[in-house]
């Protein structure tokens, strides 16, 4: 991998750093994640090497964002026909309720029925397009 990418586990330690701080997690990084996923990385190994690793698990109170990362990982590898790793099974990686992207209710029935699968099997609604790059 080249230093100027970052892996799901870069994103996963750069996001706890930044909540140690104070901060909130960069989620733009998911973004330049996927352009590297889908664009710049030729090779099945290349893909796989940003989303192999283990990410550090956030605590609890960020959970969603443990469950958004293997929710990525999954719709990439799949994307890519890979086998997702398996860190994306684990117990942080699923919602004990359901988050809606957004915070809005009216959106909820939208969500619920957009959602891609593997945000939905971990609880999580967001849009059929919330891993498109415009």
């Amino acid at each position: 991998m080249t230093p100027d990418r970052l892996s799901i586990r870069d994103i996963s330690q750069l996001w706890n750093d930044e909540l140690r701080l104070g901060e909130e997690p960069s989620f733009w990084r998911v973004g330049d994640l996927l352009d590297d996923f889908r664009q710049r990385c030729s090779t099945p190994e290349e893909k796989y090497a940003l989303v192999r690793d283990v990410p550090v698990w956030l605590d609890a109170t960020h959970a969603d964002c443990n469950a958004y990362l293997a929710a990525v990982a999954e719709t990439l590898c799949r994307e890519a026909f890979l086998t997702p790793p398996s860190w994306t099974d684990a117990s942080p990686c699923f919602l004990h309720r359901p988050w809606f992207a957004g915070g809005f209710e009216t959106l909820k029935a939208i969500l619920l029925v957009e959602s891609p699968v593997a945000f939905r099997r971990r609880n999580l609604f967001v849009s059929a397009n919330a891993l498109n790059r415009a």
